[in-house]
């Protein structure tokens, strides 16, 4: 017997799957998720089992998480509890507390991941049905960003102080493990990128509550040039990184260099963490010496 798999029923399975406790079955005839109470088994006809998930496997998905984990101060306290032994699973949920942010790119990243592994043992039975499988379609990362930032264009006479806030901070985190003269002279180098140009343009994001997030700013090149622009700075602030917000902010700055005719973009004299490396690549940009160019008319 056939059954559907719709939201509500794969919803249903999903949240099943983390209940350590109970039995669920997939009953075909009515089409709806049942617990067990022990006069029934799975038969392959009516009683469908759920796929194995135990904690081993919830285990392995935190794992998969923190290690593509981005941001820092997050990622550290969640490998501690990970490698800590015991009460794993409450420890994580009581890191994630806080870092609201990171906990809803988890639950995002845990259910896209647990919706893919319930459509595939879906389309197993399809398969042994003798129907045809179905596409796994999920949302993305980047509309889960826009719900939760508010992005628009770069105005130097609203956010040019809290850039050159967000400058200073990023500068600093070089004491990390540089001398302090370092950092200071990373902060002057980044803020002259700022101050060459009062024709910039570019995307600023911000919280929902107004706060400032980050930014990717362009200046011309030279100072009257229509045409070719570099890019005077990219920052997230630290306790934002690694939600996407970077990437977000440096395509849509692209989208709109090209729709006013820009063609060319430098990334250069100026320091590329090996992430932005990575994005400047994705991108179309090409490695020339140290510093990185794309041809937005071109077909890479």
């Amino acid at each position: 017997m056939f059954f559907e798999l719709n939201d509500v029923l794969k919803n249903a399975i999903v949240n099943a799957l983390e209940n350590q406790e109970k039995k669920f079955f997939v009953d075909a005839q009515s089409g709806n998720l049942v617990e067990s109470d022990g006069s029934f088994s799975s038969d392959e006809e009516r009683f469908y089992e759920l796929p194995e998930w135990d904690s081993a496997s919830g285990f392995s998905l935190m794992e998969e998480f923190v290690s593509d984990l981005h941001s820092p101060f997050a990622r550290n306290d969640l490998q501690a509890v990970l490698r800590s032994g015991k009460g794993v699973f409450r420890g994580f949920k009581d890191v994630l507390k806080s870092y609201p942010l990171v906990e809803r790119r988890w639950h995002f990243f845990k259910n896209r991941r647990l919706f893919v592994y319930v459509q595939e043992w879906y389309n197993s039975l399809r398969e042994a049905w003798g129907l045809e499988k179905l596409d796994c379609q999920t949302e993305e990362l980047s509309d889960l960003v826009e719900e939760d930032f508010v992005f628009r264009e770069y105005n130097s006479a609203q956010d040019r102080i809290s850039v050159l806030r967000c400058v200073d901070s990023s500068a600093e985190e070089f004491e990390e493990e540089w001398p302090a003269e370092f950092a200071a002279a990373v902060k002057f180098f980044w803020r002259g990128q700022f101050e060459k140009s009062a024709n910039q343009s570019g995307f600023v994001c911000r919280s929902l509550d107004d706060e400032f997030v980050g930014c990717a700013v362009f200046s011309p090149c030279p100072e009257n040039s229509t045409k070719a622009v570099f890019l005077a700075g990219l920052f997230v602030e630290k306790e934002y990184r690694g939600l996407g917000i970077a990437s977000e902010l440096f395509e849509m700055a692209l989208s709109s260099l090209k729709e006013k005719g820009v063609r060319w973009i430098f990334v250069a004299n100026t320091f590329v963490p090996d992430s932005i490396q990575g994005m400047l690549s994705r991108s179309g940009f090409k490695k020339i010496g140290s510093a990185y160019a794309a041809d937005l008319f071109a077909d890479f």
